[in-house]
């Protein structure tokens, strides 16, 4: 009897060691210690004939008798977990296959169900019938009491089986929240928002919601800002110029083409919607935000914002010239430091020029003494780097440049084109010589306005395509070298 007994202890021990110990182990280290208690317990049945079905037990059950029964329990327990982890290996193949989880989950459950009602019945032989149909009694009150924990089990369920989204996927829920999916289980759905924040929604309320999944098929999104124009301006020449703005913001794609169009028709204001679409979600915010401030410079200096500027922008006489002149000149940063005497003396010294789509304004490595400032179309700024043509980006109404070669004489380090019709003032470089030599202050004052509007955000491109201008000093010696020589 001892000799029977040992064998069967030492493979109880090994089993409740498995089972308590080995928690915390890796996956892989569990699985392979139980692959091989079950196979050792079913050598050992094989070795002595039996099978893990038993007889009830007599009267007179030793120990023995009763070890080898905890032994086939044991066997049975083994065996389940190997087809749970062969189940959940199947199911968890593929990226997919997450959105079951609970399926894996409810026949995990089931599968260990069925092994317990066995070990009872065959191993044990105990009576089983009482036992389920308390447990229907059991199962009834509890569903009583869990029903909207049943209501989110059952509808995560039905959601894992339609599979609407992964996790990973973004998405949004009536229109009102919107996020990453970071974690799919029992209960519920967690989202990561794009304040940060994790949303836990209940699966019951995901199953009746409105889902729309931003990551498929691709995680392109398509967006509009709206914006107001005087009824007085032309719409065609709005709708144009709110499709130049769009150039000036990167991450509009080229394809499919943003769009403007008329919304909306009021007695003072018309509502325009322009459409776009950007590369992902990430790009939306910084998008809209870039649009809508390129959107009112474009319209600004175009003069479409209001009636007096639209007028003027029609008749384009004289006086209107020296007023939007004026005012790309006042708004310039590089001339923040001038008075209005000194930016009225500057006006009278500005060359209008027209340009076509495709006319080059300067081309690089050309040594031109010329500011420019847009006061409307789009110029695409290029760079040639080992014979291979770089785009910088484009600029537009507002913006000047050229302002190294102003001041210094430098050749462009780029090449401006321009990408639609345009309007453009030039400023020579001699224009300036007579207020450096009444105020020999203004070199300075130029060399830190010149370093501050290259550092300004929505200059970027013009930054990229100025020439090297030195460490803080260096610009002032430069300045005063080169009008010293114009000068004579």
């Amino acid at each position: 009897m001892t000799s029977t007994i040992v064998p069967i202890v030492a493979l109880v021990l090994i089993t409740l060691v498995a089972i308590t110990g080995l928690r915390r182990i890796s996956d892989r280290i569990r699985l392979t210690f139980d692959c091989v208690c079950f196979f050792g317990i079913s050598a050992y049945f094989a070795w002595t004939g039996m099978l893990p079905i038993f007889p009830p037990l007599g009267t007179e059950a030793d120990v023995a008798a009763f070890s080898v029964r905890v032994l086939g329990g044991a066997w049975w327990l083994f065996g389940a977990r190997l087809a749970v982890a062969i189940l959940s290996s199947t199911i968890y193949r593929s990226r997919r296959s997450r959105e079951a989880r609970l399926f894996s989950d409810l026949s995990a459950g089931g599968i260990y169900l069925a092994t317990g009602l066995i070990v009872f019945s065959s191993v044990f032989a105990l009576p089983v019938a009482g036992l389920v149909a308390t447990s229907g009694i059991v199962a009834i009150v509890l569903g009583l009491a869990l029903q909207n924990t049943l209501a989110d089990v059952f509808a995560g369920i039905a959601v894992g089986l339609e599979g609407p989204f992964r996790l990973g996927d973004r998405i949004q829920l009536n229109d009102n929240l919107e996020g990453v999916v970071v974690q799919l289980n029992w209960r519920s759905v967690r989202i990561h928002t794009d304040g940060n924040d994790v949303a836990i929604i209940p699966n019951s309320l995901i199953a009746k919601a409105e889902i729309v999944n931003r990551s498929f098929p691709t995680e392109r999104r398509a967006a509009s800002v709206d914006v107001h124009c005087p009824e007085c301006a032309l719409p065609e020449r709005v709708v144009e110029t709110l499709l130049q703005a769009t150039l000036l913001c990167p991450n509009i794609l080229e394809t499919p083409p943003p769009s403007a169009v008329i919304s909306e028709l009021g007695s003072k204001k018309y509502l325009y919607r322009i459409s776009f679409y950007v590369a992902k979600t990430d790009d939306l915010a910084t998008t809209k935000d870039t649009l809508l401030r390129v959107s009112r410079r474009q319209l600004y200096y175009a003069g479409l914002l209001d009636r007096a500027r639209r007028d003027e922008q029609a008749r384009f006489d004289n006086d209107a010239k020296t007023l939007a002149s004026q005012r790309l000149l006042r708004d310039a940063i590089l001339f923040e430091s001038l008075d209005d005497e000194q930016i009225t003396a500057l006006t009278t010294e500005l060359q209008t020029r027209r340009l076509e789509p495709g006319e080059v304004l300067f081309a690089q490595g050309v040594v031109d003494k010329s500011l420019y400032l847009v006061t409307g179309g789009v110029i695409e700024v290029t760079r040639l780097v080992d014979d291979v043509s770089e785009r910088l980006g484009f600029i537009g109404a507002g913006e000047y440049i050229g302002e190294i070669g102003l001041l210094t004489g430098a050749e462009h380090a780029a090449t401006a084109t321009a990408k639609t019709h345009g309007l453009v003032f030039s400023l020579p470089h001699k224009s300036l010589a007579p207020l450096l030599e009444q105020n020999a202050d203004l070199a300075a004052a130029f060399d830190k306005s010149a370093r501050k509007g290259l550092d300004v955000l929505h200059r970027q491109i013009v930054a990229r395509a100025a020439p090297e201008i030195g460490a803080p000093g260096q610009l002032v010696t430069r300045i005063r070298q080169f009008f010293h020589f114009g000068a004579t």
